[in-house]
């Protein structure tokens, strides 16, 4: 299992549209990522202005090689996208799930 975590740094002046990334941007990536192995899609926003992120997703794959493909395939469309929603450049950490724990 892979997971892709996109962070969105917190500055001043930013510029971030929350309900166009929760419904437009997020759609976008849900349906073109579910035929590369999306299994889930999680969007976390900081909780006040001193945040080192506005904002996180985390996308759950099946694979790196998924991933890449779908990084070679869509991926423009997908970073093309940023700019309706934002003035700042996502860092994007690519990570194998080494261990996941279900607590009650």
């Amino acid at each position: 299992m892979l997971e892709v975590l996109v962070m969105y740094p917190n500055r001043d002046g930013m510029r971030f549209d929350v309900a166009y990334y929760l419904k437009e941007h997020a759609d976008l990536v849900t349906r073109l990522l579910q035929g590369y192995g999306l299994n889930y899609i999680r969007i976390a926003r900081g909780t006040d202005a001193m945040s080192p992120y506005h904002a996180v997703t985390c996308l759950g794959l099946d694979s790196l090689e998924s991933f890449e493909s779908a990084i070679e395939a869509i991926g423009a469309t997908l970073f093309e996208d940023i700019p309706r929603f934002t003035d700042v450049e996502p860092l994007v950490q690519v990570s194998y799930v080494v261990c996941e724990q279900q607590v009650s």
